[in-house]
Parts: structure tokens; sequence; C-alpha cells
């Protein structure tokens, strides 16, 4: 629904001008409503991610209040889930070969468009195969203990991943040379076409980050 190269173009800027803020402004959400209203449907799908990513946000948050500055654990706060949930309504269902295609749309070259599809190709075999590893685990009644043999086999899981992973990094080595891969990133379109909702996607960003009105922290 939204341009691949817009939502990259768009996160940066927003996620750029959100860190680097020292309050929360109401028009900061003016783009989040707007992805809101157009993805409704993933809302509740997109909000359990959300909650599982700030596990993550929480232990800086208690390392920051162990500090006695609880105003800037707010803040931190409600700056990372805002860049995470706009990033989360603008690349959810986004497939790798998309959002190559919008960095090689925004003129940023083809090595980087080809290295970043890799690498989240790689990221999406990884996750796959750690699923694979762990439902085989859970048949053969693995259970989670406080014991050499539990540290044992999380370690050897680890090496497995990195293994596949290194000999699927080769087979495919092998298979772009084999198929006279040149380094060029080959996409249908070399324009970027703007429709309705980028434009407005973009001149919301655009307000949100330059007109700053309502603070909220």
């Amino acid at each position: 629904m939204i341009n691949s190269s817009i939502s990259i173009l768009c996160f940066t800027i927003f996620s750029f001008f959100v860190a680097l803020s020292s309050e929360i402004y109401l028009t900061y959400f003016l783009p989040l409503i707007f992805l809101n209203l157009i993805k409704f449907r993933y809302f509740f799908e997109i909000l359990k991610r959300l909650f599982f990513l700030n596990f993550f946000i929480i232990l800086v948050i208690i390392s920051v209040l162990l500090s006695d500055n609880s105003h800037l654990a707010l803040l931190i706060f409600i700056r990372s889930n805002l860049i995470i949930l706009f990033g989360l309504l603008l690349f959810h269902k986004m497939d790798s070969y998309g959002i190559a295609s919008g960095i090689s749309s925004l003129g940023l070259g083809s090595k980087i468009s080809y290295l970043f599809y890799f690498c989240i190709r790689f990221i999406q075999i990884g996750k796959r195969d750690f699923y694979k590893l762990k439902c085989t685990l859970k048949i053969r009644a693995f259970k989670h203990e406080t014991s050499i043999f539990t540290y044992q086999t999380y370690a050897n899981l680890v090496a497995m991943l990195f293994l596949s992973a290194f000999k699927k990094s080769q087979m495919l080595e092998k298979t772009m040379q084999a198929r006279g891969f040149n380094g060029k990133f080959y996409k249908f379109e070399d324009k970027i076409k703007l429709g309705f909702y980028d434009i407005l996607l973009m001149i919301l960003v655009l307000i949100s980050v330059i007109f700053k009105q309502g603070i909220i922290i």
C-alpha cells in the first residue's frame, strides 16, 4: 500500500528526529495515527510484536531508573516505542525483495541493495532453522533446567545455526557464480511511483518533525 522507497525515507527522517529529540510532542503521533487507520486489520498483530520487543527496552529503562533519572527513563521508553511502532506499521507484510528494491530506487547503489537483501534473507532462514531445532527439542522432551546438559544443548544449538548459515552462504555464493551474478540488483521499475497514501505520509512526517506542537514530556 505504501511505496517501499517512501517507507524507508520516511522511517529514516522520523527516526532521526525522534531519537535526537529531548521532548515528546503530540505531532509525533500524526503519522502513527494515519498508518493505524490504513492498517487497522493488523493492529493487534503489530501490537503483539511491539509488546515482545519492549522486553529489551525495559532492561535499558531499569538501568536508567537505578541512576535515579525517571524523566530520562520515560523519555527513552516513549521515543523507542514511537520509532519501533512506526517501523512495524511501515514494513509489516513487506518482503525482503520489496525493501531491497526500495533501497535501490533511492539511488543508494546496487551493492547496498543486494547486501541488504541477503542479510534479511539469512535472518529469515536462520529464524526458520531455529524454530525447526526448537520443535526437535520439544519432540525429544527437552526440559529447560539449570544444568550442564541444558547449557551444552543450547551451545550445540547455536553452533548448528552458525554452521548451517556458513554452509548456506557457500552454497549461495556458488549458485550466484553459476548464474553469472555481476553485482547488479535488477528490478522491474526504475522510477518511484507515488500514490495518494505516499504523498500524505510524507506530508504528515514532515509536519510532525518541523511543527513540534503539544509537549507531552
